[in-house]
Formats: C-alpha cells, structure tokens, sequence
C-alpha cells in the first residue's frame, strides 16, 4: 500500500468511519479488450520472430539432433519468461515461443524414432505431462494436458487399445476434481490440468462417436486389430462412473448399506447399461456430476453442453433405426425421473433450520 493509501486509512480509523488493519492492494487487471490486443500483438510478433527464425536457420529442420536442442532451449526461454512478473503481450510471446519449440522437439522425436511410432507419441506424452506440471501459466497447462491425452490416445491406438483411452481418461479426470480441495496450494495446477483433460474427453469420445471407422488408417496391414471393442469402453467408463458415485456418498457419510447409496448406486447402474447402446451418457454426466459436487460452473457446463452433444450425435448416427434411438432415449429419461422420484420418495429432505 502507498503512502498516501496508508494516510487516508489512518485518517479513516480515527474518525471511527473504518476498523482493522490496512487492506493489501490488489493486483489491477486489465480489461477484457486489452487483454485480446495484447494476446493478438504478442502472438503476431511471435509468429513474425519464429518466421524469421525458420528462414534463417532451415538447417535446423535438417538436423533432428540441432532441432531437439533448440527446440529445448525455446521452451527453456519461455519458462523463464512466464516466471517473470505478468505482462500479457510478453506471456502470450513467451506462449507462442514455446508452441513452436514443443513442434521442433516434436519433430525431432518423430525423426529420431522413425521406425517406432508408439515410443515416439510416449515421449511427446511425458513431454506435455512435465510442461503441464512445471510451466507457470494457465492456458499452457491447459494446452499441454490435452496434447499429452491426445499423444497417449494416439500410443493406445497403434497398440490396438485405443477404446481404452477413455476410460483412463475419465478415472483422471475423476480423481482430480475430486481430491481438487485436498491440495489447496496447487488447486490453480489442478484446475488447468483438469479442464485441458475434459476438453479431451470431450473432443475424443465425440471423434469415436461420428467415426468409429477412423481407427482403421492408423494400422499397417501386419499391425493386429483393435482388441479392444467400444463396449468394452463404456463398460469400464460404467465402473469410473460408480467409483466418482461412491466416492462422492463417501465425502457425505453414507455408508453402502444406507438407502442412499443403494439407490443411487442402483440407478448408476442402469443408466451405465443404457450408455452401451447410447454411447457417451456415462462421460457427460460423470462430468456435470463433478462439476455440480464441485460448485463448479464451467465444469457444470462443459458436462450439460458434452451430454447433449452425444445424446445428439447418437441420434443422428445411421446404425439403428429411429424408433430404437427413441426408445434408448425414452429408458433414459425414465430411468432419471425415476431415481429422482424415489429418491424423494424414500430420502427424507434434511429441513431448514429456523432463524428467529
């Protein structure tokens, strides 16, 4: 605080107008519209500066080993500058420059690794897990938690487990939103990770939805088939759904054996069996169940938008009937205002306490 602040709240507490100590100065942040100028003169002057950084060195693209090198040193940079005191013209340059190392390293990777593409996805994947974990700025941990879920759904899919990768997905997702309040000191951490992972779920499990038969350009004709079938996926998505249930009747003291538990564990049930036909219901309401437990807005709304998204994509899909798409969708809504009803009916609401 300013000398002048501090004069003002002294004179203040002697009149008697304010009690306490002197309130800490907040940080002043810019408005909206200044901040998307600087973002769009950092990211030009950065796409100018890596423009002239290509032209002048295009021996580097030809040395795998000189663009791992300085591909490390532009991140390396980056993290230095974003350890700075924030500037959002000199954070989105420093943002911008480390995309384009993280591409260098990347192709570097890729050259290197030219006969094993699994390892080389692995390694992009600890790549963007330790810049997801280290670089001190939020958008980056975002973008690097969705590049390491792609680069590991990508690993998955050349070994010929690709259906896997949502179901880990959401077991990740699930425990860190719900132990989010047990590290307080790396909750913003948390949070970046966490909503680069559900964008992922989002982008990916929508992609397997419209085009199962995508899968098929990544395999070489000696590479073995998918042994692992999509409704192997949404039944271990089912599973990741009555962990995030139990845990959740858990951190409010039910026990198992309490008509609660046993009727929203009982309804998870159903809804997970109708999700096998109506693929994409259990990823959408794990995620507005996270958010809604959570207090959390964005969350809430990512789950909402995700589950009508899939609900729309599996009614638009061309491998059933529409009367089967009806009915699928009719259990659905049946099975929901059931549980709501019975638990209504069977759980007696906790009443307010009465103020005088």
């Amino acid at each position: 605080m300013s000398s002048q602040s501090e004069s003002l709240w002294t004179t203040l507490h002697k009149s008697g107008l304010v009690q306490g100590a002197a309130p800490e100065a907040g940080e002043l942040e810019s408005p909206w519209y200044v901040k998307v100028l600087l973002a769009f003169s950092g990211w030009l002057a950065a796409l100018l500066l890596l423009g002239f950084i290509g032209m002048g060195f295009q021996s580097i693209l030809r040395n795998s080993t000189a663009a791992l090198f300085v591909g490390a040193m532009m991140i390396a940079g980056a993290y230095a500058v974003l350890r700075l005191p924030k500037n959002e013209f000199v954070e989105h340059l420093a943002l911008a420059a480390s995309l384009a190392g993280q591409a260098l390293v990347a192709f570097a990777i890729f050259r290197l690794l030219k006969v094993n593409d699994t390892m080389a996805w692995v390694w992009i994947a600890i790549l963007q897990i330790l810049l997801a974990i280290v670089m001190p700025n939020f958008v980056h941990r975002v973008f690097s938690s969705f590049i390491a879920a792609f680069s590991f759904f990508m690993a998955l899919s050349f070994v010929g487990a690709a259906y896997v990768f949502t179901a880990v997905l959401m077991f990740f997702i699930a425990w860190l939103w719900l132990n989010e309040f047990k590290y307080p000191q790396h909750m913003r951490k948390i949070h970046a990770i966490g909503y680069g992972l559900v964008l992922a779920l989002i982008q990916f499990k929508g992609t397997m939805l419209f085009s199962r038969m995508f899968m098929g350009w990544r395999y070489r004709p000696d590479q073995p088939e998918l042994w692992v079938q999509p409704w192997m996926s949404e039944a271990l998505a089912g599973a990741v759904m009555l962990y995030v249930v139990w845990q959740l009747l858990r951190r409010h003291g039910h026990a198992i054996s309490d008509r609660l538990s046993i009727l929203a564990l009982l309804s998870t049930v159903l809804l997970c069996i109708i999700s096998m036909e109506a693929q994409g219901i259990t990823a959408g309401l794990m995620i507005m169940l996270l958010g809604f437990s959570a207090g959390n807005r964005v969350l809430l709304g990512l789950g909402i938008a995700s589950l009508l998204f899939y609900i729309s994509s599996y009614y638009y899909l061309l491998d059933a009937t529409l009367l089967t798409k009806a009915m699928t969708l009719l259990l659905v809504g049946v099975v929901l205002l059931f549980s709501r009803w019975l638990m209504l009916r069977f759980i007696p609401a906790n009443k307010e306490v009465q103020h005088g």
